[in-house]
């Protein structure tokens, strides 16, 4: 990656264990856990994030968000929980619903989350890149596709110009009316985001959708790169992901989702957990997240409440988790109704929520 003049950026990312022992304590076992699971599920962890971690403490809930554990290799869970591989009308492009799809513009990210819906191509040799003149023209040609996804991986892991020029041929494309970008980067890798905004303020206005999961990610770097945007004419909101042990407590979500109303930043999304494999430890019971979304609405500023939604298993798209869309439960088997009228499987098989101990809530 080159900075905006095009000079060389030193890209400060951890993906070795000695490396990261340098700022968090690990022992002997931590370490052997690293090691063995990055071998099957890449590690990396931007220096900026890694400092942001509790030192001493192994269930700090940024640490335990970036830091390969061992739990990732128990058995369960699908690798492409969204059934992304059928709709893919190029290797970069997927399409799901009419008039809008996804455009996979990188594989890379600045951080490889434990959670990944996308792990088993991000950071692992996928290209999209090869085919991104395919898609575009594919694009070009269609008069469907009204709203693109740019996605990954991270779109803002790309160089300046690749982005630019991808977005000015998008901006071009006299059928398109929205743009929206997907990333993490203003949150792990701020420095990084912040070298877009000329892109984005030349392609304006585009839409911003940053995954951010907990208050403590609401850095002042942060603050300061969804100011950038916001002066580049994006439009902000962000998407959460509901994570046992690091954010399921109404107090941290709420905190979290007043903080971004405060910058200007929209919560748009809280999603259950896709059901990917080597990341069941970190599902929250579904009848967890549903309280939890009550409490919310009952406490929380309006502008503060996200959709809670789900991607049902295997393709069936997403829905909001309301009673009218799950129908009924046999043992950890959840039967949900698709807005297309198909029935879906997901599988609550979360281990119970319980208090951390964090303190946000004052007790």
């Amino acid at each position: 990656m080159k900075d905006a003049e095009g000079k060389p950026l030193t890209l400060p990312f951890l993906s070795h264990v000695e490396d990261l022992s340098g700022l968090i304590s690990l022992d002997s076992r931590s370490k052997r856990e690293i090691e063995e699971v990055s071998r099957l599920y890449p590690f990396r962890v931007p220096q900026f994030y890694a400092g942001l971690m509790e030192r001493e403490n192994p269930l700090c809930p940024l640490r335990l968000q970036a830091v390969p554990s061992a739990r990732e290799l128990r058995r369960g869970g699908v690798e492409d929980p969204l059934g992304e591989g059928r709709i893919a009308v190029t290797p970069s492009f997927l399409k799901r619903y009419p008039g809008r799809g996804v455009f996979l513009v990188t594989a890379q990210c600045a951080m490889y989350c434990r959670f990944c819906n996308r792990r088993r191509m991000v950071g692992r040799g996928f290209m999209p890149e090869a085919s991104r003149e395919e898609t575009l023209a594919y694009l070009e040609q269609s008069d469907e596709i009204k709203e693109v996804i740019v996605s990954g991986g991270d779109p803002l892991m790309l160089p300046p110009a690749e982005l630019d020029y991808v977005l000015g041929r998008l901006r071009g494309i006299g059928s398109l009316r929205v743009i929206r970008l997907s990333t993490r980067m203003p949150v792990v890798f701020p420095e990084g985001a912040a070298l877009h905004r000329e892109a984005i303020k030349r392609h304006g206005p585009l839409w911003l959708v940053v995954h951010i999961n907990h208050p403590r990610e609401v850095t002042p770097e942060f603050i300061g790169v969804v100011r950038t945007m916001q002066e580049a004419r994006a439009v902000i909101v962000s998407q959460t992901v509901l994570l046992r042990r690091v954010n399921d407590c109404e107090h941290i979500l709420a905190r979290l989702f007043e903080k971004l109303v405060e910058l200007g930043v929209k919560p748009y999304y809280l999603f259950q957990l896709d059901d990917v494999v080597g990341a069941r430890h970190f599902k929250v019971r579904l009848d967890t997240g549903r309280a939890l979304m009550r409490v919310l609405r009952a406490t929380a500023s309006g502008l503060a409440i996200p959709h809670y939604a789900l991607d049902i298993t295997d393709g069936l798209g997403k829905i909001p988790l309301e009673n009218r869309s799950l129908r009924k439960r046999k043992g950890k088997r959840v039967f949900m109704e698709s807005l297309s009228g198909e029935e879906g499987v997901y599988m609550d098989d979360g281990e119970e929520s319980r208090c951390t101990a964090c303190a946000i809530c004052r007790n």
